[in-house]
This record gives C-alpha cells, structure tokens and sequence, in this order.
C-alpha cells in the first residue's frame, strides 16, 4: 500500500511513574517507536499494532532491524496501512536502567565474563534483589497503550508479542479486555511456574543477567537451525547483535574480546498460566517447529477465546521473523490484524511447510 519512502519513524519518550522497586516512584521516560505513513498518521481513527518485546531483545532490534526491507516486522505493517508502536521496557535499549550500570550488580552466576576485564573476581550485589517483575511489566504496557490511545484517538489497539513479550502483552490483555482488538503472540513463553507474586518482594537475587554471542547465537540460533536454507542470510546474525550492542551501550564494552555482551533484567516472572485463560481478545499463535516445541505448545491449550487459531510454522525456529519463513509470520499476521482469520478461518489448528503452504495440524 505504501513505499517505504512515505514511511515515517518518530521515537518518543512516554512518561511513566515507575512501581519497579528499585526506581518505585520515579518519574521515567519509556522509549517508544512509531512507524507510520503521513496519511495514516493524519486519518481519523487508524488501526494501530503495539509490539511488545521478550527477555533479551529490545523492540528495535526485535522488530524493527535495519536489514534489507523485510526484516523489520513494524516497517510491513508500516507499509501495509497500520500506525505501528514498539515499546521497550526498564531495562533494556533507550528506557531506563536502575543499578544496571554497576558490574557487582550482575547476578554471580554470569560475573565470568567480565572477569577480569571490568570485575577482578566474583562480587555479590550492592542491590540484592531481582530487578523487574511481571506487574511492572504490564503496568509500563499499560501506560504506553494508553500514551497510544489518547494520541491517536483510539478506543483499541491489538498487540503483538514474541517470546516473553507474549506473558507481557497477553497479561496486559487479560485484564484489560475493552482495550484489545487483536493479539498475535509467537515463539510464546512456557508458562512460568508460579502464579502469584514472590515472597518476600522484591526477590533476594541480583538485578542483572548477562547474554554473550555465544549463548544467543550458538546455543538459542544456530542449535536449532535445521533445515537447508532455515537463515537465508548468515550475515543477519552479525547484524543483529551489533544492533543489540549499539541498543545496550555500557554492555558493549564489558568483554575484552571485542564482542561486548547482552545486559538483562533478573525478572520476577508469575501469573502467565493464569492470566491466558482470561483472554477475550481473538489470538493468533505462532510457534516454530524447532522453538523448543513440547515446552512452549502447551500454553496454546490456555486459551479458550471463540476466535484463536495455531500454526506450528515449518522450518522455523525461536527467530523465525530473521529466518526465511518470516513471510508466513508477515502474510498470517496482516490477515489476523484485518479480519481475524486465517486463509478465512477463525478457529483452527494448522501448520505451514517451508514453502507457507498451510494445513492441519498434525499432532
């Protein structure tokens, strides 16, 4: 519908009063992207998308990476006619980052990797506690979606989530119904094992966890490429993680070798198993055939919503929306956000081979 030459990116701070326990009351500023045509921008009432980002990956480099044209998720919705927002939460990219730029603050576990090039050896946390949890999440969604809501004179907005964004935003839509037209939730977090708050809070821990290139591309990308042709583009790797590092910042000069590595929430994860049998609003799920499937199918079953529709997507794995099938995620997303179905369903379980070619699933 559009070229990518009428597409406009406006970055916005979203002003919020944080109840994180290590910034409770602040006033804070949550980094918060949009990509949308002039025209749409200016039309009275505009189907508006908020992505929602998971545990490591900051909406810009999740959905928006600077790759040819297709890789941004946000830019082919931008170009299909939706005003699109990506936000990013405490701790990661551009938003705020309470006790995350003191090394000692990393949870011990992880301190190996910046021994001895920022830390002499291991050192237990000047703040010792875990530093987000899911209730600040959804009360930081919360605040954006209605940011979003009185800007564009909306009465809903749908969400789409990936990995941890899934609990985040299905959580957001779970109790807030009257605000959620759609949702699309893919490579869905396992439910977490608990569904109340820790206590005492906040949880004892460290507020940091730390992601090196080797665990995110070795261990959680290439173990699970395996089919022929699965990354179209090697180099996409290499793309991906110099954004992350130029997202991150202090990170990036944390590693002697030059590679920089991935700092992270300590999050305090409850209520996901609770919160997706509250959904009302009609849901599109996606999961990859080599994304840890046992473990992550069975939130599918949480959902009891008349209108929700599965596809275990071929030759795909946890970063499907960087691997060649991304046009399965792009083409069923865009017929979810407009009419709720897929290929006219509206209720069905399906699978896609690596060609897109949907059919029933087979258990």
């Amino acid at each position: 519908m559009f070229t990518d030459d009428t597409i406009q990116t406006i970055d916005r701070f979203v002003t919020h009063v944080s109840t994180v326990p290590a910034n409770l009351g602040q006033t804070v500023g949550l980094h918060l992207r949009e990509k949308v045509a002039a025209s749409v921008a200016a039309s009275d009432k505009p189907h508006v998308v908020l992505f929602v980002h998971g545990g490591f990956s900051p909406s810009n480099v999740a959905y928006d990476l600077d790759y040819q044209s297709d890789y941004s998720f946000m830019r082919v919705l931008a170009r299909a006619g939706y005003d699109v927002f990506a936000m990013t939460h405490t701790a990661y990219g551009s938003s705020p980052k309470p006790m995350m730029d003191d090394p000692t603050n990393v949870d011990p576990a992880h301190q190996h990797h910046l021994i001895p090039h920022v830390l002499k050896a291991v050192t237990q946390p000047r703040y010792p506690f875990k530093l987000v949890s899911s209730r600040t999440e959804h009360d930081e969604v919360e605040t954006v979606v209605k940011f979003i809501m009185e800007l564009r004179k909306v009465d809903k907005i749908s969400l789409i989530g990936w990995s941890t964004g899934t609990p985040r935003a299905g959580g957001f839509a779970a109790m807030h119904p009257e605000k959620v037209d759609k949702l699309v939730l893919y490579g869905p977090a396992p439910y977490f094992p608990s569904d109340t708050p820790p206590n005492p809070f906040p949880e004892p821990g460290a507020p940091m966890i730390l992601q090196s290139w080797d665990r995110l591309i070795g261990e959680r990308w290439e173990n699970d490429c395996r089919s022929e042709g699965q990354v179209e583009h090697l180099e996409i790797r290499e793309i991906m993680w110099k954004a992350l590092m130029q997202e991150d910042g202090l990170g990036a000069t944390w590693t002697a070798d030059g590679r920089g590595i991935m700092r992270a929430p300590n999050r305090m994860n409850y209520g996901w198993r609770a919160n997706i049998g509250n959904i009302k609003a009609p849901t599109l799920f996606l999961l990859g055939e080599f994304d840890n499937y046992v473990n992550r199918f069975p939130t599918w079953s949480g959902l009891n919503m008349d209108n929700r529709v599965f596809i275990k997507v071929g030759c795909a794995s946890h970063f499907m929306q960087y691997e060649r099938v991304r046009f399965v995620l792009h083409k069923a997303a865009l017929e979810w956000l407009s009419n709720g179905t897929v290929e006219g369903q509206r209720v069905a379980e399906l699978q896609s081979d690596r060609d897109g070619k949907l059919a029933s699933l087979m258990r």
